[in-house]
């Protein structure tokens, strides 16, 4: 599938848009668009996809996004099948004329410019620099006109000086929408996502991917800067959280659910992955 064009309409009176969504999940498909995007997460969980880059995002998550780079978030399973759930985000877009006409010419605003220059591939904030910034970021659907754009500023200035802001797209990961190594990261994912519970050989995934066994390993690593098996297990010990949080499962029936056969491996990633063994973690989390 190839990421869609999404064009944003910033009314002439505005410099940016400010959006506050509120869903029972993420339906934004694989898109792009030319704007820069600052993306605060209120509430909801799930896996966010930037460029080649995917990882587990929940309440909380703060990230930036450059022009053109491919992007979604999707949340996990069970906001699809649970109407009690919602995902809440707000959603700060603006124009690359907004950098190139307006900040290029304040010197004062030098450490704002650096920082859209390294969201070009995505930036992801720490949780320190995101709970700090969280109800600014939440004031802003509330502001219009000069207020909204000069809060906009301080934030993004503000945001500047996180020095733990992590990058997530790789650096050779294409710009140009639809381009062949994007769609192909892209069905190697969502076969992880729809196929992570069942036994998953690495010449399955290889095949996805049109790639020799050998060839996808290192292709997969060089995308994501993890191994496949470590992506696998990661994703699965993320599933196995939630569900011995808020389902009344046995551990052995988790780690079933999960893809693990096998118990004892089951228990070996979990504490790995965790500090604690899947029993000890279902009974600190269900006294929370």
């Amino acid at each position: 599938m190839k990421a869609l064009f999404e064009k944003i309409t910033i009314d002439e009176q505005n410099s940016l848009l400010v959006r506050q969504f509120r869903m029972p999940h993420f339906d934004v498909p694989w898109h792009y668009h030319p704007e820069y995007e600052l993306t605060y997460i209120t509430k909801g969980e799930g896996r966010r996809f930037v460029g080649d880059h995917v990882e587990s995002f929940g309440a909380g998550d703060l990230v930036l996004i450059g022009p053109d780079m491919p992007h979604f978030w999707r949340s996990d399973e069970e906001y699809y099948q649970e109407s009690a759930l919602r995902a809440e985000w707000v959603v700060v877009q603006f124009p690359t004329a907004f950098m190139q006409d307006v900040l290029a010419n304040l010197p004062e605003a030098a450490a704002v410019t650096g920082l859209l220059h390294r969201a070009r591939y995505g930036l992801r904030f720490s949780p320190r620099a995101s709970a700090q910034m969280a109800q600014q970021i939440q004031e802003l659907a509330t502001q219009t006109g000069l207020k909204q754009v000069l809060s906009v500023l301080l934030l993004l200035d503000q945001l500047a000086a996180d020095r733990d802001a992590q990058p997530l797209a790789s650096e050779g990961c294409q710009l140009a929408p639809g381009t062949a190594e994007t769609e192909r990261m892209k069905r190697v994912l969502e076969f992880i996502l729809n196929q992570f519970r069942n036994e998953i050989r690495v010449e399955q995934i290889a095949s996805v991917a049109g790639l020799a066994p050998a060839a996808f390993c290192r292709y997969f690593k060089r995308r994501t800067r993890k191994s496949f098996v470590e992506y696998l297990n990661e994703l699965r010990i993320g599933h196995a959280r939630k569900l011995l949080t808020n389902v009344d499962l046995s551990v052995g029936q988790v780690g079933l659910e999960c893809g693990f056969n096998n118990v004892s491996h089951f228990h070996r990633q979990f504490k790995l992955h965790t500090g604690m063994t899947p029993l000890r973690y279902q009974t600190v989390s269900r006294r929370k």
